[in-house]
């Protein structure tokens, strides 16, 4: 087995119909047409279609593409500062072939050209938590799914402002606006930039269903963006508006935003909305009994890709020295022991040391517990030990894109 990133359009086209084959479903033949795919290449609508070639596959002996794995690059925040993750998707193999190590060779030659290439964390959405549990991916963010009636939402006469529907990319620097405020101090949130914003913003909102729109005070001043689809569900008779992007810069804007959801309670059943697990939303709804659901979900599984790199930009509490001894066995840089020293909550210096020559450690780990930890995954009260709690407590760790 061969393994490698693909190299020509051709190859691209093919990993789409791995794709299609791996999952059963009808592939546009639009996607297929070498016009398409070489406008896609040059003019890319995404950071996928800028990233094409960061796709790692499998072949047999006789060149047959068994399987692969997408794996594009994207800025993220971390501890308050900017840092690089590998978003992984499209993972795939053809089902003659699963079961014979494809996806997994196809994973660790991405972690380890990662590292190479410089990259610090890397996130995915599982098909299985234990299979990738086995490369080093960890449980990591989590988002609440908020769900209600939009008849139970006050009037709140005491804000005013204006909701602007964005066509194209009109409204586009108010609503990055009210992103980067609202997802500021979020664990491997995205720093997007333009072609992150393209897939998400609906070109013609009638045509497509989609709709986003920000929220404007009497200002003039941007305060919060959501956009939402309609959805019929026939078993409870309800109609639904589905909210997959929703964000506010503060109080005003949260509430002048569900202001305006509640003007289309003449023909709207239900709301949902997915939030961050430190958003308490009960605080500003007049009624929750009976009318008002929760749903905790998972979001995604990270990892650390440098852990060297990753303590460097850690954010710690105080001042102090730790040794940590990580288990490694995909990245080998990473399989050995750190000590680091950190003052007035950030790292002074990161040391090395081979498993053989170590001081002794002061807690071992193997990388995917410590890249939950890092990241900020752990509970309250997981981590016991105070000088431990230093370095690993819990941080706001939140995400909305998918991939």
């Amino acid at each position: 087995m061969i393994v490698r990133k693909i190299t020509t359009p051709a190859e691209y086209a093919r990993t789409q119909e791995v794709f299609a084959i791996a999952f059963e479903f009808k592939l546009d033949p639009a996607d297929l047409n070498p016009e398409h795919l070489q406008q896609a290449i040059e003019t890319p609508r995404g950071r996928m279609d800028r990233y094409w070639q960061d796709r790692w596959a499998a072949f047999n002996d006789d060149g047959e593409m068994l399987g692969y794995i997408g794996g594009y690059p994207a800025p993220v925040r971390f501890d308050g500062r900017e840092t690089t993750c590998t978003c992984i998707g499209g993972v795939s193999c053809l089902p003659q072939y699963r079961r014979q190590g494809v996806v997994a060779s196809c994973l660790r030659q991405h972690l380890n050209d990662s590292y190479q290439a410089g990259h610090v964390f890397s996130y995915l959405y599982p098909f299985s938590t234990a299979f990738y549990r086995q490369f080093g991916y960890e449980l990591a963010a989590q988002s609440v799914d908020w769900s209600f009636e939009l008849a139970t939402l006050p009037a709140w006469p005491e804000v005013q402002g204006t909701a602007v529907l964005n066509q194209g990319q009109t409204e586009l620097a108010a609503i990055r606006q009210v992103y980067n405020q609202y997802m500021a101090e979020y664990n491997m949130s995205r720093l997007r930039q333009a072609d992150d914003w393209t897939p998400l913003l609906p070109e013609q909102p009638a045509v497509e269903g989609r709709y986003f729109y920000v929220w404007k005070n009497q200002a003039g001043q941007p305060k919060a963006a959501f956009a939402f689809r309609k959805d019929y569900d026939r078993r409870t008779d309800r109609t639904w508006m589905r909210c997959q992007e929703f964000y506010f810069a503060d109080q005003e804007g949260l509430l002048g935003l569900l202001k305006h959801i509640r003007s289309y309670r003449s023909h709207f059943d239900m709301v949902q909305i997915p939030l961050p697990v430190d958003v308490a939303l009960e605080r500003v709804l007049p009624e929750v009994s009976g009318r008002c659901r929760r749903e905790l979900k998972f979001k995604g599984m990270g990892r650390v890709i440098n852990a060297r790199r990753a303590l460097e930009l850690a954010r710690y509490r105080g001042e102090g020295e730790i040794t940590l001894d990580l288990n490694d066995p995909i990245i080998a840089a990473n399989n050995r022991s750190f000590r680091v020293s950190f003052q007035n909550g950030r790292c002074c210096s990161v040391e090395t040391y081979d498993h053989a020559g170590d001081p002794a450690a002061d807690l071992i780990l193997d990388i995917a517990t410590f890249s939950r930890w890092l990241l900020g995954g752990c509970g309250a009260e997981e981590i016991q030990e105070p000088r431990l709690r230093q370095v690993f407590y819990p941080k706001k760790l939140y995400l909305c894109d998918f991939f």
